[in-house]
């Protein structure tokens, strides 16, 4: 399987961490946004949106972190990906990631990191203003969840801690406004536990 990547992409980690955790190995292929080499016609020819990541298996292409996350669990039985009625509580978090409390926080990584890595200008404020307000709302929400759970569906690691968690692999670089979030800090120090996501962590910026 082809996955074409980048290790500074919170998108990216999420599939990485799976795969990594199930010891499926996958053919890394580098792509440097930096360079607009997702812009480029053989990158766009695989995925027309030039955004990553994006996994190549024989005939299949697949855009979208969270459909590659369960195309690569579903290559071997486990528990990240269980055959029950668990996946839909998945599924749910999955798309409330995309929705809500990671599009908050894409938006403040954008302003805070991806504008100075690109030299594209300053943060713009009143943008992140706006982002800050949406994950202070969003991550009430998911700190709530957590209460008393070891992880986001309970006590049984999924595709959700890792899809939900990568939102804030740059939480600190990026300002997110985390402090009052308890149970968020707690799941998180805990996922470090989990040899996916250790290995899964990205350079020092």
């Amino acid at each position: 399987m082809d996955f074409y990547t980048n290790p500074l992409s919170p998108n990216c980690r999420k599939v990485d961490a799976v795969a990594k955790q199930l010891g499926i190995d996958l053919n890394v292929k580098l792509i440097d946004i930096r360079k607009g080499e997702n812009r480029e016609p053989a990158y766009l020819a695989i995925n027309p949106n030039g955004k990553i990541p994006t996994l190549v298996d024989g005939d299949l292409t697949l855009w979208e972190s969270n459909a590659i996350q369960c195309y690569i669990a579903s290559k071997k039985d486990n528990d990240l990906w269980p055959k029950s009625n668990l996946r839909y509580d998945i599924m749910k978090w999955q798309a409330w990631e995309l929705a809500h409390f990671g599009a908050a926080g894409r938006g403040l990584i954008f302003q805070r990191i991806v504008k100075q890595i690109l030299n594209i200008g300053p943060a713009d404020e009143a943008r992140c203003a706006e982002d800050e307000a949406n994950f202070k709302r969003f991550g009430a929400v998911l700190d709530n969840a957590l209460k008393g759970k070891r992880f986001v569906c309970g006590d049984q690691l999924t595709l959700a801690d890792f899809c939900l968690a990568s939102t804030l692999t740059f939480a600190e670089h990026a300002k997110f406004p985390v402090a009052d979030f308890a149970n968020i800090r707690r799941w998180v120090a805990s996922l470090d536990e989990q040899p996916g996501w250790r290995a899964s962590k990205p350079p020092p910026m």
